[in-house]
């Protein structure tokens, strides 16, 4: 029994060595990615008004991407509007887009998209954008 036993351990052992990791939690066989993530946001623009609905786009790419948030903020207290973390893992192009409706407003209220991405070298970007929301 303990034969058998030993020899289900080491296969799972075996099986775990031989699985795809992550890269950016584990060793850097190639750490040639000296640069970071390129970011760029095409809406919305730096200062502009959007009546009732906001379309967020950017695109992003990189060697090898691992992660990305991007979050609308109220400014006024923080609070946040829209967040999402789309699927980036290992994608050396991603492009971004989604069309999000204000509700609750009385009035222009500043608000901030943020957009952090970080690739497997754990090289990060961040971009933000301040507009005015209107209902």
């Amino acid at each position: 029994m303990k034969k058998y036993l030993f020899a289900a351990y080491a296969a799972l052992f075996f099986a775990a060595l031989s699985m795809p990791a992550c890269k950016d939690e584990h060793s850097h066989d190639d750490d040639q990615d000296t640069e970071a993530p390129v970011l760029t946001i095409t809406s919305p623009a730096e200062g502009a008004s959007y009546t009732g609905t906001l379309d967020i786009h950017l695109e992003v790419t990189d060697e090898s991407l691992h992660e990305m948030s991007v979050k609308v903020t109220r400014d006024s207290d923080g609070s946040v509007v829209f967040e999402e973390e789309p699927t980036v893992h290992d994608e050396i192009e991603f492009h971004f887009e989604h069309l999000h409706t204000f509700t609750g407003l009385s009035g222009d209220t500043p608000m901030t998209l943020t957009v952090v991405v970080e690739d497997h070298s754990a090289h990060t970007t961040t971009k933000t954008v301040h507009f005015i929301a209107k209902p």
